[in-house]
Parts: structure tokens; C-alpha cells; sequence
């Protein structure tokens, strides 16, 4: 009948032979365009990590389903938060296995810009905008400028699927933020298992006491350091919650009760993160007028504000394809970083690609 078909002489459901043909796709995919990325020194440093050896774990993720299968590699890494093998250190070999990948991409593709190393080393890159005049309604990016995009996502087109030359990139003013001492991006975190990039233009001097963004060099990058500290927030069997986008300080340990409070615990997470070898955090205090691009699976939180006063002024980052975009922090859209060459040939579940964290149910 039509929804049946032969498979190895058998008569089977099409579903089930879509779901082997899937699976196999996947598979291959994975053993032939993203595992080369890695290298001996990356097993390593993830069974350092995680105290699992990296074949071991191999073997489990062969043996995935394809809902599985499509969440590493397709999804941010959202959908893979509450996954039983997180125990094992899957969460980690992702987050592994995206930085390795697309940085050899980057420098296939961004090898020769002169910022490639600043940005690989750091996470990090800061530049005034020439066309910036203060109180202007809107002003375009230089075609330097957008080159950047490029640079930090290593892709030929980020922002749609025209090449960046094609490309127009415009700023308006945004909305203001309004701080909150309760406000979650006070504490350090992470946002992706992937490299994720973000974009902040200010058109109003950024100094301490109005809140400036807050960041860690070099801590995008999958050192030993890195690594462990992501097992230890991802491990599902341990007694600490699980969070989609990892915290350096749980919920339960934060405190906003007063401002007192609330600086003492800002303050006492960056000295942690310093205990545990990274480098200080750097808040961002930088002229009107610049642009600030950040790889956000480094660490990063938002800096502390006078309850009920407005941040400093932000822009608004408007493309050809979001012409009418308010946002005042405006992130690269996500993309299937891992999923070269697979798309148009697999449609995944959009279950498996939630952006939001799981039910604890999804992967059972």
C-alpha cells in the first residue's frame, strides 16, 4: 500500500524507513564532516573533564535516536540540557565539538582578516562606528563593519542568505532598560552550548554606574577549565538544578533581597570565576558611538544599575531582513552551525530543536 514499503525484504511502516534513512544521514554526517574537527588533545582534556573516555561516550551517541541526533546537531544545545547522558559528559562534547568546528570554518573562511587572532584569542571586539553622529535618528555600518559579523560567526553570510557584500545594516535608537535588582543577567553565565554571537551598540557614554556589559576574555574558548566547570552545570546526576543557559552561581545562592545584598554577590562571583583561572571580568565602560561584538558562550552578565533608572541608550540593529527590529542587543541569528550540507535534505523535528530548555520528559 502507500504507507508501506520493502526494507531488507520486509514489509515496513514508510515512518519507520524515513526514521532509518534519517538516522543514517545523521550518522554519517556526524563520523564524516564534524568528528575530524577534533583532535587527540580534545580527548583529553574531555575525559580530564568529565572522567569519561571520549570513545566511550562515542559509542553511546552512535547509538542515539535520530530526536537526539538532530538536537546535536542542529540545536543550539537548549534541547540537550536535561539529556540522561549529560552524565556522561554529552553536553560537554557538544559545546566540544561546536567550538572545534566552527572555528575551523572561521579560519577557512576569516583566516586572513586582520582580527581573526584578537577575536579567536579574546571573544571580543570593540570599535567606534564611523558613521555615528550623536543624536542621529539612524546611521548605516560600514561595509568594514559588517565584515565583522562575518569574522565573528565565520560565516560568508549571517545575517540571511545574502553575502554580507549584499548586505545592509542600519541602527536606530531602542527602548531603554529599566533596571531591576532582580533582574537574572546580573549572574554570570553562558548562553549556548555553541559559540553564539551578540552585537551592542551605544550611543550614549557607557560608565560603571549605568550598568555596562560585563565580560570574561578568553573564556568562549574549550580549555580544561571551561570544560569542567560546564560538567559540573550540565551533570545531570549531580543534586545542583540544571539551567539552559549554565549560571556560575545557583539560583538558590544568589541574593537580591537588597542592594547591599546584590553587590556583594555580584561582586564575590567575579572573584570566584577569577579563583577558578579565568581571567578577571572586564566591564565594557567604552564611548558613544561603539560597537561592542561578543561570542556569549563566553562568560557574561549584565552590570549592575540603580534599581528603577534606564540603562545607557542603546541601538537597535535593522537589516534588509528585519527591517523593523527594536531590539537593543541583537544576536546573529541562530543557525545550524553543524548541519552544513544537511540542509534542504533532512526536515527535523521541531521538538528537537526547542531553543527553550526541555521537558524532563523529552529524552526518557
Amino acid at each position: 500500500t502507500g504507507t508501506y514499503a520493502r526494507r531488507w525484504g520486509r514489509v515496513v511502516p514508510l515512518g519507520m524507513l524515513a526514521a532509518h534513512v534519517e538516522s543514517t544521514l545523521l550518522r554519517a554526517h556526524l563520523e564524516s564532516k564534524l568528528l575530524p574537527s577534533l583532535t587527540s588533545s580534545d580527548e583529553r582534556i574531555f575525559e580530564q573533564a568529565t572522567g569519561t573516555p571520549l570513545a566511550a561516550l562515542l559509542e553511546e551517541v552512535r547509538q542515539l535516536p535520530a530526536k537526539s541526533l538532530e538536537a546535536l546537531i542542529f540545536d543550539t544545545g537548549k534541547a540537550l540540557t536535561k539529556h540522561p547522558l549529560n552524565r556522561r559528559g554529552l553536553a560537554v562534547f557538544r559545546s566540544l565539538l561546536a567550538r572545534r568546528h566552527v572555528d575551523r570554518v572561521r579560519r577557512e573562511r576569516w583566516g586572513a582578516h586582520a582580527l581573526h587572532d584578537a577575536w579567536m584569542r579574546h571573544g571580543l571586539l570593540t570599535t567606534r562606528l564611523r558613521n555615528f553622529r550623536p543624536g542621529a535618528s539612524n546611521f548605516s555600518l560600514t561595509a568594514e563593519e559588517v565584515e565583522l559579523l562575518g569574522l565573528a560567526s565565520g560565516l560568508d553570510a549571517p545575517l540571511s542568505s545574502r553575502p554580507l557584500a549584499e548586505e545592509r545594516v542600519w541602527v536606530t535608537p531602542a527602548a531603554q532598560h529599566v533596571f531591576r535588582d532582580s533582574d537574572a543577567q546580573y549572574r554570570m553565565h553562558i548562553d549556548q552550548l555553541m559559540p553564539t554571537w551578540k552585537i551592542f551598540i551605544f550611543l550614549e557614554p557607557v560608565t560603571l554606574e549605568r550598568g555596562p556589559f560585563h565580560y570574561v576574555r578568553g573564556s568562549h574558548a574549550a580549555s580544561l577549565r571551561k570544560l569542567r566547570w560546564l560538567f559540573e552545570r550540565t551533570n545531570v546526576s549531580s543534586d545542583k538544578r540544571t539551567e539552559c543557559s549554565p549560571r556560575h552561581v545557583a539560583r538558590s545562592q544568589w541574593c537580591s533581597s537588597s542592594p547591599e545584598c546584590l553587590r556583594r554577590v555580584f561582586r564575590a562571583q567575579q572573584h570566584d570565576l577569577k579563583r577558578h583561572g579565568f581571567h578577571a571580568t572586564e566591564p565594557l565602560t567604552v564611548d558613544a558611538g561603539t560597537l561592542v561584538l561578543a561570542d556569549t558562550s563566553g562568560f557574561h552578565s549584565r552590570g549592575l544599575g540603580p534599581a528603577g533608572q534606564r540603562r545607557t541608550l542603546m541601538g537597535a540593529v535593522q537589516t534588509l531582513d528585519r527591517p523593523q527590529s527594536s531590539l537593543s542587543i541583537f544576536q546573529i541569528p541562530r543557525r545550524p552551525l553543524l548541519a552544513d550540507g544537511l540542509e534542504g535534505r533532512l526536515r527535523p523535528n521541531p521538538q528537537s530543536l526547542a531553543h527553550r530548555c526541555p521537558q524532563r520528559g523529552l529524552y526518557s
